[in-house]
């Protein structure tokens, strides 16, 4: 009889602690926005920081403009954006 009690008492706190875990899961958000990338080349491999997040932010609303180096020197404005 001692023995089933243990075994069910174990079994309890193991279920609870797996719902808690799940609970706390849940209550730190939805799930994670896919992230999408658009680039504008630059045809003199330059980037201008300014005009890289008037361009992203013309055709990206919210979205995170940066320059980026794409290698041998040329950089690339980069607009990275939830899709």
């Amino acid at each position: 009889m001692k023995i089933y009690y243990r075994s069910s008492l174990i079994g309890l706190v193991m279920l609870t602690i797996l719902l808690l875990g799940v609970v706390v899961n849940a209550q730190k958000g939805g799930p994670v926005r896919k992230q999408c990338v658009e680039q504008y080349p630059d045809p003199n491999g330059k980037c201008v920081i300014d005009q890289c997040k008037a361009q992203c932010a013309k055709n990206r609303k919210g979205g995170l403009a940066r320059c980026i180096d794409t290698g041998k020197g040329h950089m690339q404005c980069r607009c990275d954006y939830h899709c």
